[in-house]
């Protein structure tokens, strides 16, 4: 039997008085407009996050966390066009595990229009729902009940998972942080951090004040959430800022791209795929995340080994050169071979676009005074012959250059036909001669003349 209790008060931490708009029946909110520049205005996801501390520098609320982050922070999919995800942690600790999970909804009109009967209605629904351990599902809320900017909560206990859901509306958002576990000493942590939170004046300047105007020193790094900002995604997808990298041209086996002060040379003999061959090249985990890559990057090369003639192209073997644009996909880049924290973000970054494959590993290399981003993983491939469900080996090689991410995907059918790939070479302007082989990076050597 479920056990539902409804906690219709206000979180005991004090509330700062802000002079903002909150939920209103009789007027339809709306959001700001962005300027026609697209300067970029202070994000939902705007935050602040140490290793046991989040503040949300937009919404203007703070708490302890109930676990630390390093070690617990999880990267999550491009989000639907008006959700915002604030924060995500998930542990999993012998039999327990849980997570806590903060998301911002954008306003809505047609609040509280409904009848008291149909209040009750929804109310008795909404106490009678549950999620299960381990998703990260939205409970809607009644609307009705999202007025007050401060937390309100109700938990609920089902066997052995336990629930914890606080929800507020604060400047016209609906604010909901659900604690799922199935750990009682986690649950309970969680309780006594969000009883404790804090409500601050969020400032044009994106600072925040008590609602007596004293500044508030905020804990830890600027922080946007554990995937692209909604906004970012938004701007994107409406530039397509991957349409101006220059394409670059495929000639006697090297490739030419003067823009990007790049040449490649390709395997030999190895020339240009057919369009559909790999295109997309992968089946993508989904079409906003599909939209939001292709908006971002631009894939410059696609080529394959040698067919034979007269027979129906089939590859097993490809190398994919894509240019991807870092700040539009919001991605950080390592810049030393110590930043082994960065490339991990970036393998998951990779994973979470769709069209990566699954990592396993990575690690970093520099040649040439270039570093690069190494990750080994699988990747699926609808362009193995029509066979379905096949696996490719896998190896990407990730250097910045010119302001782009450059990537290199090498794809066989095991580790050890990646071994078998003949080498490449890259030079960038001005820099000896890179060899790219398909399970590692390294200088060329040249015979002495």
């Amino acid at each position: 039997m479920t056990l539902a209790v409804l906690m219709v008060a206000a979180v005991t931490g004090a509330g700062a008085q802000c002079d903002k708009p909150q939920l209103d029946s009789h007027v339809i909110p709306t959001i700001p407009v962005p300027k026609p520049e697209r300067e970029e205005p202070i994000l939902p996801e705007a935050g602040f996050l140490s290793n046991t501390h989040y503040t949300s520098q937009f919404f203007g609320f703070s708490f302890d966390l109930p676990l630390t982050v390093h070690g617990h922070e999880i990267m999550m999919a491009v989000m639907p066009e008006k959700e915002h995800v604030l924060l995500a942690l998930q542990y999993e600790q012998g039999v327990h595990r849980g997570y806590m999970e903060v998301t911002a909804y954008d306003p809505v009109p047609g609040f509280d229009v409904n009848t008291p009967e149909e209040r009750e209605k929804e109310l008795r629904e909404w106490a009678n729902e549950g999620t299960q351990v381990g998703q990260l599902p939205r409970i809607p809320i009644p609307p009705f009940m999202l007025r007050s900017g401060r937390f309100y909560h109700r938990m609920k206990h089902k066997g052995r998972n336990y629930e914890a859901q606080y929800w507020t509306g604060i400047n016209n958002y609906s604010i909901e942080i659900v604690v799922s576990t199935t750990d009682e000493d986690f649950l309970r942590k969680a309780k006594e951090d969000m009883a404790q939170v804090q409500f601050y004046c969020p400032q044009d300047d994106g600072t925040l004040q008590t609602d007596d105007g004293k500044p508030v020193k905020v804990e830890g790094d600027s922080y946007f959430g554990p995937t692209i900002p909604t906004f970012r995604v938004n701007a994107a997808l409406h530039d397509e800022p991957g349409k101006d990298i220059p394409p670059g041209e495929l000639k006697d086996g090297v490739y030419h791209n003067k823009d990007i002060g790049l040449q490649y040379v390709t395997p030999k003999g190895w020339t240009r795929m057919s369009a559909d061959k790999l295109d997309p090249p992968f089946q993508p985990t989904g079409m906003r995340e599909y939209q939001f890559l292709h908006a971002c990057s631009r894939i410059l090369l696609e080529i394959g080994p040698p067919q034979p003639p007269g027979r129906e192209e089939q590859y097993d073997r490809a190398i994919v050169l894509r240019a991807l644009d870092p700040n539009c996909l919001s991605m950080h880049t390592a810049t030393s071979l110590s930043d082994k924290r960065t490339v991990d973000e970036v393998a998951a970054s990779l994973e979470e676009l769709g069209e990566f494959g699954t990592i396993r590993s990575d690690e970093l290399q520099t040649i040439s005074g270039h570093l690069f981003m190494i990750f080994h993983g699988t990747i699926a491939s609808s362009s193995t012959g029509g066979e379905l469900g096949a696996r490719l080996s896998e190896t990407i090689f990730v250097t910045r250059y010119n302001k782009l991410l450059l990537a290199w995907s090498f794809m066989a059918p095991t580790v050890s036909d990646l071994d078998t790939m003949p080498a490449s070479g890259v030079t960038f302007e001005g820099s000896p001669a890179i060899a790219l082989h398909a399970t590692q990076v390294g200088q060329v050597h040249r015979a002495p003349k």
